[in-house]
Formats: structure tokens, C-alpha cells, sequence
């Protein structure tokens, strides 16, 4: 990887933006902005140092530096979706001229005049009390880079497909409005193929929506080349927390189970994302004691002690057995085993001869079909030495040269039967061993997940309490998807300039309902030698510019124990250890606004209540009871997954109290079903969830 530092990067370029920013962006080649994905931002570059404030304005000076203006798609787009995009190379050094390997999307979007106000990320996570940011920002990697005019568009009339510059369709002759464009953007914003997909918030609140790595698409980029980037990226803007729904699929086996028993956190916890909330009132301790108590069930348990295996499940975990060279005590160790395996046979590369021969291509393939009748006549689960295989072929195969050859190739050959034959050499004998290949250790992986990890497929086994503390831990582990990474824990900004102060600032709003949600505090840089009035005024402004309920706050006073505070009190004077205030202030106006923009959430009035602890959308399936109107989740009131909810519900309580509920609107007095949240091992992640969610990471 190249370590070049471009010294323009530390120059803040003035660009072309909408929303009545006129300045113009002087003309200058797209390689000059060229970085390198795999370090950005490399160590010692200027934005790293520079970049110290707030993710509101970090993330302004860092499309001003690094992106560069995209044009709108369409002269009928309306100016809500601002773009800008900075342009990377995947290692080595930069290429003049050529285009470049991987573009960072940035969006803005201005959240008052966007048909999405509200975010339903955040409502699951326990932010819906969060008033509505101004802006949010999109961060999108796309599946191949393109050019603007690569962008189509759907005719909402006929479905052809158009140009995004099209005004008028050519099918059906039918104009082309700006709300079918916007309508467009916003659904390509989602796009599942996108490779990157993060939206953070003006507050610095934000949500990893989506990543797709080699297995999801992407010709250059791992899932964690991506992850790494992103991770990096979130740093380098300061962004404060973020969340993700791990959702994430591995050849049909749900990746957050099988991540949890080998590694004990989920993917994302390789990035430090812990565990955030968890669906029916989990919470981190349970989804601890769930990953142990899985993870750590002995294999004794399957095997017999006096008798040879009978069950696949006896062969299988006898066959790893045997092959380890260290002993496979728990479910654990099996499956980091059998990872393992299978991460190494996908780093084996094997080399073919290419100097002249001395026999023909058909001899080299009918000596080949000696060796794989030799081995699928030994059997799949029986190992063959080198010197064992040369021993039985050698007959056949005369030519020692010809039997060398193709002992050295025949790794990754297929059997009549499927099979693929794998080779390694042994690090305690230093003898070649032939082992299944990827093929069968997928299949064994799979065949492993269903019959001892997946609570619906799990294979009982005695003694049957340990069995059904089993199945409750797996349910419980897909039951918890939501994961938080905390970045600002991470920082430490007053070492990086001892000329500022870094001030965290909470505010509260005079002559407001007592019931309103206070926003999260917002961190201000100030100048060493700043005053209380200097303090109140960037408060004012930044609450302004941050949430669309505060465009008229202004702050009056500083609320602190010290008396004879005033305007002209400097504020390394009164600031205590954790450097932070509370400022009182009064929104001017806007009452329309206080309703529309006071939570994530968005108008609506529900109350949740369920039996399982819940007392907010966890995002899980639920309904309301039609005489309380309170909501709860339709497993936890004994309506299966698998059933349509019904069209009149009357909960427990008021069916109980209530001669009039119908048996067919009132839930069954039997407490059995009720258990979901705790005790009954079938998982919810089979639902297709109502918000977003991440599609499989590579």
C-alpha cells in the first residue's frame, strides 16, 4: 500500500453547493483527490489533526477538502439531496488520468423538506425521543462507480426505463414530475447492492444500514477492508454513536449465532460494537450468558461411550475429532475448528507445472481418474497418506514423473460424486494428508449449525434440562441484533489543542411541557480565553443548526452553583472536572414545529407494555389491543410467527375484565404460550422485519 500524502488534501477548496452556498469550486484534476482506501486517513495527513469539533461541522469541512460537487440528476430534482463525492484508489499509488477504483457518495439531506422526517433506525435502538436533526447525512460505497449519466429511472406510468435527465417518457408520453424524482432518489438510497451504506445524523447519531463485501458483490473490497474504512471513517469525523442490525446470512446460517459461539460477540464486535438492545426485553447480561452457555456445551454429550458412532452427528463430530490436533472439547472449539479448516482451504493455491512434458495432457487426466477411483473407493470419512495413494496407483500410473505430477494437483479435483479432494502436509509428520475440501466442510458446517446451534432444527440430547437451557440460549442470541459502538467514550479532545476547550453542553428550554425529551448535550469548541457570553452565543448556534425544534432557541443563562457569573466570566473559570454546563434558554416561536420535530418517533402516541419488560418498539412484530389500545408482541400473546395477526385483539387484562370479549378476540387464559420472551426456543429473526437491515457482509 502506497503511503503517499497528498498536501492538497490539507487545503480547504471552495466548492459549488446548493441551499444558496454560490461559491465555486476551481477547476482541478479528480486525481489530485485521489486517496488510498485501505489507510484513509492516513496518519499524519492535516484533516486528522484539524478535524477536532463537532460531527456537524467535521463532516461539512470534509466534503469541502476531500469531495468534490456532483451535479442533481435531473433539473426537476429539488434542492433536498445535496451530493458530494471523494474518490479513492485500493493501494498503490495513484494513477494520473485513470478512473478511480472505489467513490465515496456523501449525501445531505434536508430533513424538513424530505419525505422521510422521521427514522425509524432510531426508533428501535431507544433514541425515538430524539428531536429531528436538521440534516442527516447518507455515506454510500455503490456497486460499480458511475458516471452521472449511468443513472436510469423507472416511468412510475409504463416502468420503461429512462435517462434521469428524461423530462417526458417516450413510451407513454408521460411527464416526468419532481416527486417521481425524489421519489427515485430516496429509493436509491436504499439500494441493497450498495457495498457502504451509513446515515449519521447532524448530532452524530448514526446507523451502519448496510455492507456488502466479496460474497455481496464487491470485486475489490472484503467486508472488512469496508468495515475498516468505515470505522476509520467515523473516527476521523467524530461521529458519537452508531448502530447496526445484524441480520447478516452465511450460506443459510444466521452469522450472529455462529460468530457468537466462536468468538463470543457478534461480526461487528471485531469493531468494537457491543451489544445495544435486544428484542423482548434482553438485555447485555442475558445475551452473555447465552453465548456461554452455548459455546461451552461438551460434545460429551453427543457421543456414546461404549459403542461406535451411529448418528451423522456422532460421525461428524468424531471425524473433526479425529482430524484435530488438539482436543475438541465444546461446541466452541468444534466450530473454530471447522472454520478454520475452511478458511484454509480457501488460502491454498495450487501451482500447476508449466515446463515441458514428457506425456500429453490426456495421460496426465487419465492418471488423475486413477488417483479419484482410488480415493472414492477408500471412502469420504477414511484418510489416504501420500505414500498410501502412490502405493495403489502405481501400476496403473508406470511413469514416476507422471504419478508426481499429479499427486502435486490433485487438490481441488472433483470426484464423481461431488467430492472435492483437498491436500495439506502435516506439521507434526511432514506427510501430505488428503482432507475434505470446502465443499464437504460447508456442508459439514451447515449440517453442524442445524443440528446443534439453530433452536428450530436442534437435535435433542440428554440430559433434556441441558438440552432446553440450549435451545432458550440460541433463541435468545437471534433475538438480540441490535449492536452500539460508542465513539465518543473513545475520545479524548482536549489533548489535541491545548489552545480550546472542549465543552460538553446540555440545555434546558423554559416554559416547555414538563414531558418533552431534552436532546442529547452537544460539544462546543471554544477559545481558551472565551466568555459566558461567548459560551451562549455557540450554544444558541449550535442547537440552531442541529435540530429543526431549536431554529429559534436562544440561550439566557448559564445554570451553575457559582454566584456573581456574568457575561464577561471567562469559562476555564467555572467549569467543573467533566467539563460540562447546563445552559437555560426559550425557544422563540415555532410551536408548529414542536409537535412535527420533537421526536424521531413522529407523532404518533402509542404505549407499549408487554410481558416481556418492553416498554418501547424493539421492532419486533406487534399489536394493539382494540379497548386499552396498549401494544404488545403478538408471540408474547400466543400468536405464532407463522399466523396472520388478527383483525380484533383483546388482551389478557381486558378480556379478563370485559364479558363482552368474544374466544375468538380474546387470548387463551393458558400461560404456556406466553413464555416467548424468556423460555420458548423459536426465533423471531424468520419475521421479515418492518424497518432496514443489512444484507450479508464477505
Amino acid at each position: 500500500m502506497g503511503k503517499r500524502r497528498d498536501q492538497s488534501l490539507g487545503k480547504a477548496d471552495p466548492i459549488a453547493v446548493d441551499h444558496g452556498r454560490s461559491v465555486k469550486r476551481t477547476n482541478r484534476r479528480v486525481t489530485a483527490e485521489m486517496y488510498d482506501f485501505l489507510t484513509f486517513p492516513a496518519t499524519g495527513d492535516e484533516p486528522s489533526s484539524a478535524l477536532e469539533g463537532p460531527f456537524r461541522r467535521n463532516v461539512r469541512e470534509f466534503v469541502a477538502r476531500c469531495g468534490r460537487s456532483v451535479p442533481p440528476l435531473s433539473a426537476l430534482l429539488r434542492p433536498t439531496l445535496a451530493t458530494w463525492r471523494v474518490a479513492f484508489r485500493v493501494g498503490g499509488e495513484a494513477d494520473d488520468g485513470g478512473r478511480p477504483d472505489v467513490e465515496l457518495d456523501v449525501v445531505e439531506d434536508d430533513v424538513a423538506c424530505s419525505k422521510d422526517v422521521y427514522c425509524d433506525d432510531c426508533r428501535v435502538v431507544g433514541w425515538s425521543g430524539h428531536p429531528v436533526c436538521g440534516k442527516r447525512y447518507h455515506f454510500i460505497i455503490r456497486h460499480n462507480v458511475m458516471r452521472i449519466t449511468d443513472y436510469w429511472q423507472g416511468c412510475p406510468r409504463c416502468r420503461a426505463v429512462l435517462p434521469c435527465s428524461c423530462l417526458r417518457c417516450n413510451t407513454c408520453n408521460y411527464e416526468i414530475k419532481s416527486d417521481d424524482v425524489e421519489d427515485w432518489m430516496h429509493f436509491c438510497l436504499d439500494d441493497p447492492t450498495h457495498l457502504l451504506h451509513g446515515v449519521v445524523h447532524a448530532n452524530g447519531y448514526g446507523h451502519l444500514r448496510r455492507i456488502n463485501g466479496r460474497e455481496g458483490g464487491s470485486k475489490l473490497l472484503s467486508g472488512c477492508d469496508i468495515m475498516d474504512f468505515w470505522d476509520r471513517l467515523c473516527e476521523f469525523l467524530r461521529v458519537r454513536k452508531v448502530t447496526v442490525m445484524d441480520v447478516s446470512m452465511k450460506r443459510g446460517m444466521v452469522y450472529r449465532l455462529l460468530h457468537a459461539v466462536t468468538r463470543g460477540r457478534s461480526w461487528y464486535g471485531d469493531w468494537g460494537y457491543q451489544f445495544g438492545s435486544g428484542s423482548f426485553g434482553l438485555t447485555a447480561d442475558v445475551y452473555q450468558k447465552a453465548v456461554n452457555t452455548l459455546s461451552s456445551t461438551p460434545l460429551s454429550l453427543f457421543l456414546p461411550h461404549d459403542r461406535p458412532p451411529r448418528t451423522q452427528l456422532q460421525g461428524t463430530i468424531s471425524f473433526y475429532q479425529a482430524l484435530s490436533d488438539r482436543p475438541l472439547r465444546t461446541v466452541r472449539a468444534l466450530f473454530k475448528y471447522v472454520i478454520q479448516l475452511h478458511q484454509d482451504s480457501q488460502e491454498q493455491n495450487h501451482s500447476e507445472f508449466t515446463e515441458n512434458m514428457a506425456w500429453t495432457e490426456e495421460d496426465a487426466m487419465k492418471a488423475e481418474d486413477a488417483i479419484l477411483k482410488v480415493l472414492r473407493a477408500v471412502g469420504g470419512c477414511r484418510w489416504v497418506t501420500q505414500r498410501s495413494l502412490r502405493g495403489a496407483t502405481c501400476r496403473i500410473i508406470r511413469s514416476p514423473q507422471l504419478l508426481d505430477y499429479c499427486l502435486k494437483r490433485i487438490g481441488g479435483k472433483s470426484t464423481d460424486d461431488g467430492a472435492i479432494v483437498a491436500i495439506r502436509c502435516s506439521a507434526g509428520t511432514n506427510v501430505i494428508e488428503y482432507r475434505p475440501a470446502a465443499h464437504h466442510l460447508l456442508h459439514d458446517m451447515r449440517f453442524l449449525y442445524d443440528a446443534l446451534l439453530n433452536p428450530a432444527t436442534m437435535q435433542p440430547y440428554k440430559p433434556q434440562l441441558k438440552w432446553q437451557h440450549a435451545r432458550r440460549a440460541a433463541s435468545k442470541l437471534l433475538d438480540c441484533k441490535r449492536f452500539v459502538k460508542h465513539y465518543d467514550k473513545m475520545d479524548d479532545l482536549g489533548a489535541s489543542n491545548p489552545f480550546a476547550i472542549h465543552v460538553c453542553c446540555r440545555i434546558e428550554v423554559v416554559d416547555w411541557p414538563k414531558d418533552y425529551t431534552a436532546p442529547p448535550p452537544e460539544l462546543l469548541v471554544l477559545p481558551a480565553a472565551a466568555t459566558v457570553a461567548d459560551l451562549k452565543s455557540e450554544v444558541s448556534k449550535a442547537f440552531q443548526e442541529t435540530y429543526l425544534i431549536f431554529q429559534t432557541f436562544q440561550a439566557e443563562q448559564l445554570l451553575v452553583d457559582h454566584k456573581g457569573v456574568n457575561d464577561s466570566t471567562q469559562i476555564k473559570h467555572i467549569l467543573g472536572s467533566d467539563e460540562s454546563v447546563r445552559v437555560g434558554g426559550r425557544c422563540l416561536g415555532g410551536e408548529d414545529k414542536l409537535e412535527r420535530y420533537r421526536m424521531e418517533r413522529g407523532m404518533d402516541e402509542w404505549l407499549v407494555d408487554c410481558i416481556c419488560g418492553v416498554k418501547d418498539d424493539d421492532g419486533e412484530r406487534m399489536l394493539a389491543c382494540d379497548m386499552c389500545g396498549v401494544w404488545q408482541h403478538t408471540i408474547c400473546s400466543g400468536i405464532s410467527d407463522l399466523d396472520e395477526v388478527p383483525s380484533q385483539f383483546v388482551c389478557r387484562e381486558c378480556g379478563s375484565s370485559s364479558e363482552s370479549a368474544g374466544s375468538g378476540s380474546t387470548i387463551s387464559g393458558d400461560t404456556t404460550t406466553l413464555g416467548r420472551c424468556q423460555n420458548v426456543a423459536v426465533s423471531s429473526a424468520t419475521i421479515e422485519g418492518k424497518y432496514r437491515s443489512l444484507t450479508p457482509v464477505g
